[in-house]
């Protein structure tokens, strides 16, 4: 499996000192609707130990950092992309390409 970081992603990570993006499936259970979907974020290295070893994440090295994959069984291309978009106020969020529920 190929991880690609777009350039603006990469030029974020590296100004704001981040190096590991995790993936983890939240869920939401209501009494009328059910919603499950994916969440990607960054993750320091504290937490990368603990997901690896208590949730036990599967984890791909990358030139930056780690790339954690939860044991769920999710759909992957042979290629997950990662970039940046500029959300509402101004937060920036992670996208990705390739990964399915």
């Amino acid at each position: 499996m190929e991880i690609v970081y777009e350039p603006a992603l990469l030029e974020y990570m590296k100004e704001k000192g981040k190096r590991n993006i995790a993936i983890e499936v939240i869920s939401a259970d209501h009494s009328d609707f059910d919603v499950t979907e994916l969440y990607v974020h960054f993750m320091t290295d504290s937490r990368v130990d603990y997901f690896k070893t208590s949730k036990r994440f599967r984890s791909i090295a990358t030139g930056i950092g780690e790339v954690l994959l939860p044991p769920y069984r999710l759909e992957y291309d042979e290629t997950l992309t990662f970039g940046l978009v500029k959300g509402l106020f101004g937060i920036k969020k992670i996208t990705y390409q390739g990964v399915r529920l």
